[in-house]
């Protein structure tokens, strides 16, 4: 029996994501975009422009093609959704989650000279080894060339800081990508709380560093972590009345 999440699943996954971002402060009203391919492997749900977060809910998603075309569904896509999250779901199969922000701590780093997170922190260690930096902003995505540039700088990264603009994270499950994007918003606000108390910050040496990695990948992986908070926070929304799974 097959364990892949089928179409309506991932409409409902997809929608709570949005709704946990607005919980959460990682929106901008009716900006920023989040993308699921399905399972047939060559088209990906992504929410219609003009919607805030809080209004998407699983049926109200669209279906585009690898073009960034409309199969199914009422609006259209952003135009930078289009042409960031369609190049890089044609070109990484591996990419089948994208959720791009502009939160503001991790959105923060993006705007300091060689902002980058730096390994003196706990949680910011789950993400050693899966972090790339895109420091050629060159303004809105209005072509594919932007998302083709993305994809070549990601590689096989699962988290990218868009240089003076935001982050995207990239991920085989919704509940992967939703995970990165809450820890990461973590980790840069501690960060930057730490380093605006004018002192240096003490930073964990490589032996550490790699330690603390793979021991937060067996909890995120082994244990079951990524799942089980996913799960947690949609129960939140429930409790709470969310209305995602419409």
């Amino acid at each position: 029996m097959s364990t892949l999440p089928n179409e309506q699943e991932l409409r409902i996954d997809l929608a709570a994501s949005f709704h946990l971002a607005v919980t959460y402060n990682l929106h901008e009203g009716i900006a920023n975009h989040f993308s699921a391919v399905l399972p047939d492997g060559q088209h990906f749900l992504v929410n219609p422009f003009g919607l805030h977060f809080s209004e998407i809910t699983a049926s109200n998603l669209i279906v585009c093609d690898f073009e960034g075309k409309v199969v199914k569904g009422k609006g259209e896509p952003a135009a930078s959704a289009q042409h960031i999250h369609a190049p890089i779901h044609r070109l990484s199969p591996r990419a089948k989650v994208l959720m791009h922000t502009h939160q503001p701590y991790a959105t923060a780093l993006t705007m300091i000279s060689g902002g980058r997170l730096e390994w003196a922190l706990h949680t910011t260690c789950r993400f050693y080894g899966r972090v790339a930096y895109d420091t050629e902003y060159d303004g809105v995505a209005l072509s594919d060339s932007v998302g083709e540039r993305m994809d070549s700088v990601l590689g096989d990264a699962e988290l990218l800081f868009l240089g003076n603009h935001g982050i995207i994270t990239a991920a085989p499950t919704i509940a992967q990508a939703w995970d990165d994007l809450y820890f990461v918003e973590r980790a840069a606000q501690t960060q930057l709380l730490a380093m605006s108390s004018g002192k240096p910050l003490t930073m964990l040496n490589q032996e550490l560093i790699m330690q603390v990695a793979e021991q937060t990948r067996h909890e995120r992986f082994d244990l079951g972590y990524i799942d089980r908070h996913f799960t947690a926070q949609k129960r939140l929304l429930d409790e709470a009345g969310g209305k995602y799974r419409l």
